[in-house]
């Protein structure tokens, strides 16, 4: 018995629908892979913006010993150790105990060759954020001086990388 044409129709609307907005059951993410990061002192907007479009709504995982980071809307299959990434500010007044924080603090000037950045880990416990882990301050370098949108993204690439691998830490 072989397909018919309205079969093969439907099997291709489906194919379309998962790689435009993902097959994943993205409600799996829960308390033990999220992470929420919360954006402090970003006073440079550029730099805010670019930070802010490379890390919330991404996911993170390992496939054949290398670490990918692709939006939650292209997640298609379950990887082993995922990380998930939300805006703090997606938090609601009743936090559940054990949610996870990451708090990304942007210290000092924005110059086109280098920033610094701090890194802390929280998790809420008691009803109050406890401190869990603290990289200090880091410092981005840009060797390409161009213009100011290329340091910007160059940051914003740096700080997603040094974020996401500091939530596997």
């Amino acid at each position: 018995m072989g397909f018919k044409k309205s079969h093969i129709f439907f099997i291709g609307i489906a194919a379309m629908f998962c790689l435009t907005t993902g097959c994943y059951d993205q409600g799996k993410s829960n308390i033990e892979n999220t992470f929420y990061i919360e954006l402090v002192n970003f006073n440079h907007d550029s730099l805010k913006q670019n930070v802010s479009d490379k890390i919330f709504g991404k996911v993170s995982f390992y496939r054949n010993d290398k670490l990918e980071i692709l939006s939650q809307n292209y997640l298609t299959d379950d990887y082993e150790k995922m990380h998930f990434f939300k805006n703090a500010s997606d938090l609601n007044k009743e936090i559940e105990p054990e949610t996870k924080k990451i708090r990304l603090e942007f210290g000092g000037i924005f110059t086109r060759d280098s920033i610094t950045y701090s890194l802390q880990k929280f998790i809420y416990r008691d009803n109050k954020w406890k401190k869990t882990s603290d990289m200090g301050f880091i410092k981005a370098v840009n060797t390409y001086i161009r213009t100011k949108q290329f340091a910007v993204d160059q940051y914003g690439k740096q700080i997603l990388n040094e974020l996401v691998l500091y939530s596997y830490n």
